[in-house]
């Protein structure tokens, strides 16, 4: 299994709202649609930062595939391009505002 976690932050004049209500309704039922996609979760936070270092975190997404070829197949398809398109109006732009990285292990300890 391919698995890749992604911090997510919102730009700052968009209400949690409406930024919530577009990765449930909007962003992620894209993922879901795409055959290769073996799970999808997001989870929405309250950043309980308190030194104003970098923005706050809005949510974190996972996401799984078969492979890293799965998820390639997946990443060129026409609904991922226009769900791409879609988020810059909501996301933050580079990795400030989408910052991926691939799972190497999982350890649950409870």
């Amino acid at each position: 299994m391919f698995t890749m976690l992604t911090v997510i932050r919102k730009k700052p004049e968009i209400s949690t709202e409406d930024f919530r209500r577009f990765m449930q309704v909007e962003y992620g039922p894209t993922y879901v649609g795409l055959p290769q996609t073996r799970e999808y979760v997001q989870y929405f936070l309250s950043d309980a930062m308190t030194d104003d270092a970098e923005p706050p975190i809005d949510a974190i997404v996972r996401i799984s595939f078969e492979s890293r070829e799965e998820m390639q197949d997946a990443l060129r398809s026409e609904s991922y391009k226009n769900a791409h398109e879609l988020r810059k109006a909501y996301l933050r732009e580079t990795s400030v505002g989408i910052h991926s990285a691939v799972l190497d292990q999982e350890l649950r300890l409870v």
